[in-house]
C-alpha cells in the first residue's frame, strides 16, 4: 500500500509495506513513487525529472542528483514546483542493484503509474527533464524501457503515455550513445532545451508517437 505526505509545499508518495520497510530514525522504505516541492506559488508551471530509480532522498534529504533538481528549478526562475519521478520505483544507489528481468515488480509499477496520474492531475503546464541515462537499455533489465515507453505486446502501459497535455520534454544533452544525459552532468549556468535541439529527435518522435495514440 503506498501512503501520500504533503506537506510545507512538499509532496512525498512511497510504499508503506512491511516487506518493503527499512530500519531508519525516519520513514524510509524500498519503494518512492513520488518527490517534489512546490516553493512559489505565484508560478504556474512545473519542472518535472524522469530518471530511471529512485535512491534515498527524501523531504528535506535529498541525494545529491535531487540537489540538483531543485537547485535548476529554483535557479531557472521559470518554474514555482519540482518533481522526480522514475522508471522503476526501486530504490538503489546504484542500478546495478536494481531488479532484473527475473524477478522485477509489476505491482510496484502500476502502483507507480496511478501515483504519477495523480500528481499530473495537479499540474497545467510543465517541462519534463529527459534524465534516464544508457541504463534505460541495459541488457540485464530490458522491462525499463517497456515501463518508459509502454510494450503494446506485452500489455504494459508506460510512463510517457501519462503525459497527455501541455508537457514539453527536454535534456540537458545527449550522451555519446543517444540517451538523455544524467542530471549531475549538468553545468552550473546550463539550461535545459527541446529533445531536438540537443540531437534527441528521435527520442522525441518516439515521444510523440506514443502520445498521440
Amino acid at each position: 500500500m503506498n501512503k501520500k505526505i504533503m506537506q510545507k509545499g512538499w509532496l512525498y508518495e512511497y510504499e508503506v509495506g512491511e516487506e518493503y520497510r527499512r530500519n531508519y530514525n525516519c520513514e524510509l522504505t524500498d519503494v518512492r513513487y513520488v518527490l517534489g516541492e512546490q516553493f512559489d506559488m505565484d508560478k504556474q508551471s512545473a519542472l518535472i525529472c524522469i530518471g530511471i530509480n529512485p535512491s534515498m532522498a527524501m523531504p528535506n534529504f535529498l541525494d545529491p542528483t535531487l540537489k540538483r533538481v531543485q537547485e535548476y528549478a529554483k535557479r531557472s526562475g521559470e518554474y514555482g514546483a519540482w518533481y522526480m519521478l522514475n522508471v522503476y520505483p526501486q530504490r538503489a544507489t546504484n542500478p546495478n542493484n536494481m531488479d532484473t528481468d527475473d524477478n522485477y515488480n509489476m505491482e510496484i509499477h502500476l502502483r507507480n503509474l496511478v501515483a504519477i496520474k495523480k500528481m499530473l492531475s495537479t499540474i497545467d503546464n510543465a517541462d519534463v527533464w529527459c534524465a534516464w541515462g544508457a541504463t534505460i537499455s541495459d541488457p540485464k533489465r530490458t522491462y525499463l524501457s517497456d515501463l518508459l515507453f509502454g510494450n503494446e505486446n506485452k500489455n504494459i502501459q508506460g510512463i510517457i503515455g501519462l503525459f497527455n497535455g501541455n508537457y514539453h520534454f527536454k535534456a540537458y544533452g545527449a550522451t555519446t550513445k543517444g540517451y538523455p544525459k544524467h542530471p549531475l552532468l549538468i553545468g552550473k549556468g546550463a539550461k535545459l532545451k527541446t529533445l531536438n535541439e540537443v540531437e534527441l529527435k528521435e527520442l522525441s518522435d518516439r515521444i510523440t508517437n506514443i502520445i498521440k495514440k
